[in-house]
């Protein structure tokens, strides 16, 4: 045999032994470059959560460069080695990304096609990333390494042990019975658990789904968050169910979804004069109404599922460049639904001023130092302990506060003096992500009076007992690691000023006011918050004395209170 022949034998020899590997091993996956506003930072995210799942992928510029120089997606993938090839078009529709996602195979060929949405890019990447995870159409980083040496060389190794049987299919569907929402959940859930158990199904333990789901780093309260252990557990439906209950009528929404996807299969509505009639309602009827679609269910095997991205919930991610005691703040803010109970207690110091404007006689002014007291606020809504919805947007407010009593001197005299408002009203919020924007209106009182000193004397300043309708505004603003910036403010409709408007001193005076405040909290565990906050309050007058003979004759006067507090609160 000559040499010529020898070598080409040999080549021919190693090609055939090469070949079945290079078949097996179809190159790693490249994203095409995205089309549309912020295609770029989406494509980079979508690259990172990917490699960040073991997904072999191409450098991003490799696959931009190949792709300016060739036109065919299948021309593509052949220049780049590529098993599978990912484009995305992406556009803003309102407050809402949106991204229209295909996979091609090795030859061009378009093998999938989804549509996914979210509030913001980053999240957009995060669920592209899931999804494409979920086809099982991109190639694992090192999967090759875990298959016998017969898949990788295509030489079989010859053995007297004999093949492993494949494992044998189920003769019946697997289901999982997730928690049920809302009150009385727990009973209605049961009775799904009976109404099932003696049927031609397999009932998996929602403790290993739920397990299962965490392993694979999947969410299970997202739309297709529950696909991944289902697959894994070879689950072909999901029973979800609402119970609600109003007006004494108990109601339970309760639906089947494919283990596959987020459809819903089946769905069927129950009611009951107690929970106890409708657990019994669905125990009795279930079957009756699921059964035909459950029978219908192709019983799966399960199988390997590459875990998902580790990333946060898409309504609980934190913001990019976050870590630690910030990173977990964000998570928390994001995972809280609107708070139906505010109550605060707290010390305050309170400074008065109160002064008069062009004074034709001997007036006096008064001022106060420093006053120290106590406050509570009160806020609740009660819809939101049922709903995060409308009905948790309604509440009422309470605010009270009282300098502890003192006594104001002058020429050696002390006069009792006394203090203190409250505030009581209807409150209407509006949460948006970390904005709390809020309207008040109420009615409050406030008053500040010095008594007669003993021995009997006048303190000459008059006392004030402020009557007034309220209407303002609010706003609470999560700023971020744990901080809460409050800010409000409102104008007082005075009605009555008490004693200052008796024929002793201005009957004739016309009064309004405002209120300013601005605070700052600092979120603790379990709902409570350490609160810092200042307040201004102000009362202005047109003193109108009307001749001939007025007590007394000013044009005005301002009546000024700061107050400073520290306090603790919770909110839940």
């Amino acid at each position: 045999m000559n040499l010529p022949r020898l070598g080409a034998l040999l080549v021919s020899f190693s090609v055939l032994i090469s070949s079945p590997a290079l078949a097996e091993d179809g190159g790693p996956a490249g994203l095409l470059r995205f089309q549309g506003p912020q295609a770029a930072k989406l494509r980079q995210r979508v690259q990172n959560r990917l490699k960040a799942a073991s997904v072999d992928m191409l450098p991003l510029k490799r696959v931009s460069a190949v792709s300016r120089k060739t036109k065919s997606n299948a021309a593509r993938a052949r220049r780049l080695g590529a098993s599978a090839l990912v484009r995305a078009r992406v556009r803003k529709s309102g407050d809402r990304w949106i991204a229209d996602v295909e996979v091609r195979n090795d030859q061009g060929k378009r093998v999938s096609k989804f549509r996914r949405a979210s509030s913001t890019v980053n999240r957009l990447g995060n669920r592209i990333a899931a999804k494409l995870l979920d086809t099982g159409l991109l190639p694992i980083a090192g999967a090759q390494k875990d298959q016998p040496a017969e898949a990788k060389t295509g030489i079989t190794k010859l053995d007297d042990t004999p093949e492993a049987p494949p494992a044998a299919a189920p003769d019946q569907p697997k289901l999982v019975i997730r928690p049920y929402k809302g009150k009385g959940a727990g009973r209605v859930r049961t009775a799904t658990v009976r109404a099932l158990r003696d049927k031609p199904v397999t009932l998996v333990p929602n403790k290993q789904f739920a397990a299962e789901a965490k392993r694979l780093n999947a969410r299970l309260g997202t739309d297709d968050g529950h696909v991944l252990p289902a697959r894994a557990l070879g689950v072909s439906g999901v029973f979800e169910g609402d119970v609600s209950s109003e007006e004494g009528i108990w109601s339970a929404y309760v639906r089947l979804v494919d283990g596959d996807s987020a459809k819903v299969l089946a769905q069927n509505y129950y009611e009951g004069g107690t929970v106890e009639e409708l657990s019994a309602n669905v125990q009795e009827n279930l079957w009756s109404d699921f059964g035909k679609q459950i029978q219908r269910l192709e019983p799966k095997v399960a199988v390997p599922v590459a875990k998902a991205p580790e990333t946060p919930a898409p309504d609980e991610e934190a913001e990019p460049g976050l870590t630690g005691a910030a990173a977990r703040h964000a998570r928390r803010r994001a995972q809280k639904k609107p708070a139906a109970v505010d109550i605060e207690f707290d010390i305050r110091f309170e400074h008065r001023n109160f002064g008069y404007n062009d004074a034709q006689d001997d007036l006096r002014d008064y001022t106060l130092g420093f006053g120290p007291g106590v406050g509570v606020k009160f806020q609740w809504y009660p819809g939101a302990h049922f709903t995060g919805g409308v009905g948790s947007q309604f509440g009422v407010d309470f605010d009270f506060k009282r300098l502890f009593d003192f006594d104001s001197t002058r020429d050696g005299l002390s006069f009792p003096t006394r203090s203190q408002e409250f505030l009581i009203g209807a409150r209407w919020r509006y949460p948006i992500k970390i904005w709390e924007p809020a309207v008040v209106a109420g009615f409050g009182v406030q008053k500040f009076e010095l008594e007669a000193a003993d021995p009997p004397a006048e303190p000459e300043v008059p006392g004030v007992r402020y009557r007034f309708l309220r209407l303002g505004a609010a706003l609470r603003v999560e700023v971020g690691a744990g901080f809460v910036l409050m800010v409000n403010g409102a104008y007082r409709f005075v009605f009555s000023a008490g004693g200052i408007e008796s024929e002793v001193w201005f009957p004739n005076a016309d009064v309004g006011g405002f209120d300013l405040g601005l605070g700052l909290a600092y979120q603790l565990p379990l709902g409570f918050e350490v609160r810092v906050a200042t307040d201004y309050r102000r009362y202005f007058f047109d003193l109108n004395p009307v001749p001939p003979d007025p007590p007394f004759v000013a044009g005005g006067a301002l009546d000024q209170y700061w107050g400073l507090s520290v306090g603790i609160a919770w909110r839940r």
